[in-house]
């Protein structure tokens, strides 16, 4: 018993250890002080744990102990089990690992558990005390081992006290006695019941400055459910008997259940659960995770039986690929049957084998036909080892990669010099590089391998036409493979000392082979936010040497070409007809808005040459004369000649391209290219024949516009020709017909918040088009695109996808019910303060415009200006108060506070046209 004991403290104190400092807890004669037994006994115990393997003996003065498990699961593997000193231990931990938190003991923290992990962080950190949180997941998928590591976790991060308790309560135990349930949740005061002898809190207060654990919450009936409430809206209680004395208290509520959340909670409730994490069934998680979980539950039972087990392939298989109904659970159970069959039967022996005759026979019938598909190999399993190592024989690749780093660094390190041990870098490089590439299993289906060397040739392909030069073909394949095998993890070390070697190395690189480091940083630029890469100054240095050990060249270069001009597409459409037409990408475009300044389109220029080679002269088309003038933008460091153009057109860009292909002096080019477009002009009155097309808008800016398109789009057949395009309101109201779209396209109407107020161009607005009552309207837009069949499909998906409460969703991120729940009371709060009534569309159109604002709010990016709003505050001052005491509702719920602006565009949409008609309707 004492025994275990001293395990179990050991195993808590060492996740704190300190190899430079140890403490002395971890002594015999301090363990021999907080047991109160003799130093003799402890001294005993302790050597016996170290004789085992579970405790790492440090024969210092004094010796110290620690347990070995709970050091590798927090810091890095170790070899051995006896050490003479700390400093040796230290020599043995690695200079580059993965970095992780506590959630990394978590099996596919990293894949399939990582929105979940992302989600929990969330409410942890979220300000006063966190957000409520409801794990929903099938029976055996982990959410109570879940909620056990989030308590860890606060303890780790000091997001609660040291001492803050972890305070579990099944809620099956008091699902058909709600006053039990009332007393074991609030606690009550004497003589609150018959019985009542004393005061007794409950588990919330138990959980006070702590996490309060509601297991199986949805055996609770809504009764149950219902007293919750005042908790989760005032962060308070009432013990029972104790109705006039509420008790402040502050804890970090979870909830768990395995059922459907619509069946079986109130709307109410789960509107007070801002925060739904969902732990997936075991067979939706990946193989690699599943075998994770096996080797994890073997080591387990080694540990308990005490003898290395020798587990056969197919056993490894079976286990990872058979279907279990009770998921982690049952698949743990299944692991200790089946090696507790292969104990009894092997009790003598020094090795435990685990092979298919000791596993249930439900496991073996459905796999009967797949006997021959075996993968795994035979694994032995000792008391000493560990998961990473056996994962590791599954990802050798990776570990060379990591074995790599670590030898270029402390050949560095000799003489810090690169070129001390540029040939042995060169070497270490190639070797690794040779192996990726020839050792790599390119006959296995990996889907990411596929992806990342197609994402890669088609940079390699975007660098060469830049930076005019030519890679070798071996590149793609080896920057791919290596990226591969490398893994998405951020790999680093922790020693500061080799930071700074590695900075110091990569600033050496950088200048030994500047163009080949350049062209790495690019290609690792354009790649990570694709590749969700956690790019290392490693990774720059490595792929470095081996560029410049590849076969790349400088192609001989022409002048690069810039088309700029005004408006939607102009410059980006005589760009592409150019570059199709000469088969080459000569030409890059860009596309102004018309207020933009001579000097902002410079910046774009120069953003654009550090970028691009220009090396040999730079090529600007424009439209207006007054981008001419932009050159005087340019700093003196552009020293490459510079030519611009006016008048940009189509024959103009495809003669200056031919002329640049020739390499002809610019002086000559730009003489022929402008006499082989002379001006050309003719009246001609044809036929219209533009394309169909509808836009959406809103006046608060282009986000809510380009969500009422997506669902639209989403809402039209496949083989209709029609595009929706999203448009800023302030450009429309302004521009009228004048905006490009109305000379490209055959604008069929306008949908939106707002009418831009265009004529002859029909306008529906997004309350109406919810609410069903223009449907009509709409299809009669569309009658001259579409068929009658493929009209009535249309108007059936808009009916479908512009329910209220989908429009809501489609546009924030928030919770649809509480949202619309807020928004309904905002509304009736500013019926009663202002005495106007609003009627049924504008309480649509409030629905979505507030949705939209309060998640602004959240976000940190309101609308902060409003034209007019001094005039307006003056004119309307008890209106706008009426509107934001309305809003303090909502502002309390969601901590946010709503500018002035926003306050004005609620007032535009409430009183452009008010309805005085009295309340006799319902919505």
């Amino acid at each position: 018993m004492m025994k275990e004991e001293l395990v179990t403290y050991l195993e808590n104190q060492t996740a704190f250890i300190d190899l430079h400092h140890l403490s002395e807890v971890f002594t015999a004669q301090k363990l021999a002080e907080i047991f109160a037994v003799k130093r003799n006994t402890i001294s005993h115990y302790l050597n016996q744990l170290n004789e085992a393997g579970i405790l790492v003996k440090i024969n210092s003065r004094p010796v110290y102990y620690f347990h070995k498990e709970a050091f590798e699961k927090e810091f890095f593997l170790l070899r051995n089990n006896f050490y003479q000193s700390s400093e040796e231990i230290l020599k043995e931990q690695p200079l580059f690992e993965q970095q992780k938190d506590l959630f990394s003991l978590l099996i596919g923290h990293d894949k399939s558990l990582s929105r979940a992990v992302e989600q929990i962080k969330t409410a942890l950190y979220y300000p006063d005390n966190g957000l409520p949180t409801l794990i929903t997941g099938e029976s055996g998928t982990g959410k109570s081992f879940l909620v056990r590591l989030i308590h860890k976790y606060c303890l780790e991060n000091e997001l609660i006290k040291e001492d803050a308790p972890l305070i579990t309560l099944n809620c099956a135990q008091y699902a058909n006695n709600p006053e039990l349930l009332t007393s074991n949740l609030f606690g009550h005061v004497k003589g609150a019941y018959t019985g009542a002898d004393s005061d007794k809190i409950g588990a919330f207060e138990a959980a006070d400055e702590g996490i309060l654990f509601l297991d199986e919450v949805h055996r609770l009936n809504a009764e149950g459910q219902e007293k919750l409430f005042t908790y989760l809206d005032q962060g308070i209680i009432y013990p029972m008997g104790a109705t006039n004395q509420p008790v402040k208290v502050k804890t970090r509520l979870f909830f768990a259940t395995t059922e459907d959340l619509e069946s079986s909670f109130l709307t109410t409730f789960m509107r007070r659960i801002p925060i739904q994490v969902t732990l997936p069934p075991i067979n939706a998680r990946s193989r690699n995770e599943r075998l994770e979980l096996v080797y994890s539950f073997l080591l387990s039972e080694v540990r308990k039986i005490k003898r290395p087990l020798k587990v056969s392939g197919q056993v490894l298989t079976l286990l990872t690929s058979s279907s279990f109904k009770g998921n982690i659970g049952e698949l743990k159970n299944t692991v200790k049957v089946t090696v507790a069959k292969a104990f009894a039967e092997q009790k003598q022996a020094a090795e435990i084998k685990v092979t298919i005759y000791q596993l249930p026979e439900k496991l073996l019938l459905p796999a009967t036909e797949n006997l021959q598909t075996v993968i795994q190999k035979d694994t032995v399993i000792t008391e000493n080892t560990t998961i990473t190592q056996l994962l590791e024989k599954n990802h050798p690749q990776q570990q060379r990669v990591i074995a790599t780093f670590d030898r270029i660094i402390t050949e560095f390190s000799k003489q810090q010099q690169l070129t001390a041990c540029e040939e042995q870098l060169k070497q270490e490089v190639e070797t690794l590089f040779d192996f990726l590439l020839f050792e790599t299993d390119r006959q296995q289906k990996q889907e990411m391998l596929i992806y990342l060397t197609q994402y890669i040739r088609d940079t390699f392909k975007q660098m060469e036409s830049a930076y005019q030069i030519k890679f070798n073909g071996n590149a793609v394949y080896a920057i791919s493979y290596y990226l591969f095998q490398r893994g998405a993890g951020k790999w680093y070390p922790e020693d500061v000392a080799i930071l700074g070697l590695i900075k110091e190395l990569e600033q050496q690189v950088a200048t030994k082979y500047a163009a080949s480091y350049q062209y790495v940083k690019r290609l690792l630029e354009l790649c990570q936010p694709k590749l969700d890469l956690e790019i290392s100054e490693m990774d720059c240095i490595l792929l470095t040497i081996y560029l410049n050990r590849a076969d790349w060249q400088k192609e001989l270069g022409i002048p690069r070409g810039i088309i700029v001009a005004h408006g939607y597409a102009t410059a980006s459409s005589i760009a592409n007809v150019a570059n199709r037409f000469l088969a080459k990408d000569i030409f890059a475009s860009f596309d102004m808005p018309l207020d933009v300044t001579p000097q902002q389109i410079a910046e774009e220029i120069l953003d654009y040459s550090e970028n691009h080679d220009v090396s040999n002269g730079l090529v600007i088309l424009v439209d207006m004369g007054s981008l001419k003038e932009i050159y005087q933008f340019f700093p003196k460091q552009i020293t490459a000649p510079v030519v611009i153009m006016n008048n940009v057109t189509t024959p103009l860009a495809i003669a200056v391209g031919e002329n640049l292909q020739k390499a002809a002096p610019l002086a000559e080019m730009i003489e022929t290219a402008a006499q082989q477009t002379p001006l050309d002009w003719e009246i001609i009155y044809p036929a219209e024949n533009k394309m169909k097309a509808l836009i959406t808008t809103c006046l608060t800016g282009i986000g809510t516009a380009t969500h009422i398109s997506q669902l639209l789009e989403k809402s039209l057949p496949a083989s209709v020709e029609l595009k929706i395009f999203p448009y800023e309101y302030d450009v429309l109201k302004e521009q009228k017909k004048n905006e490009t779209i109305f000379s490209m396209y055959d604008v069929l109407g306008i949908i939106g918040t707002s009418d831009p107020e265009i004529a002859d161009i029909p306008y529906l607005s997004l309350e109406e088009l919810i609410s069903g009552d223009e449907n009509q309207l709409l299809s009669e837009w569309l009658s001259t695109c579409l068929t009658p069949l493929e009209n009535a499909t249309f108007n059936t998906n808009v009916i479908r996808n512009f329910s209220l409460e989908k429009v809501i969703d489609s546009v924030t991120i928030l919770d649809t019910e509480k949202v619309m729940g807020e928004i309904e009371i905002f509304m009736r709060e500013l019926e009663a303060n202002s005495g106007v009534v609003i009627s049924n569309a504008k309480k649509l159109a409030l629905y979505v415009h507030v949705s939209c604002l309060i998640e602004r709010l959240i976000r940190n990016i309101p609308i902060d200006t409003y034209a007019g709003y001094e005039t307006l505050y003056q004119c309307q001052k008890p209106a706008l108060v009426a509107i934001k005491n309305a809003f303090s509702v909502i502002e309390n719920d969601y901590s946010v506070k709503i500018p002035d602006s926003e306050i004005a565009y609620i007032y535009d949409i409430v009183y452009q046209k008010v309805d005085n008609t009295p309340i006799d309707e319902d919505f």
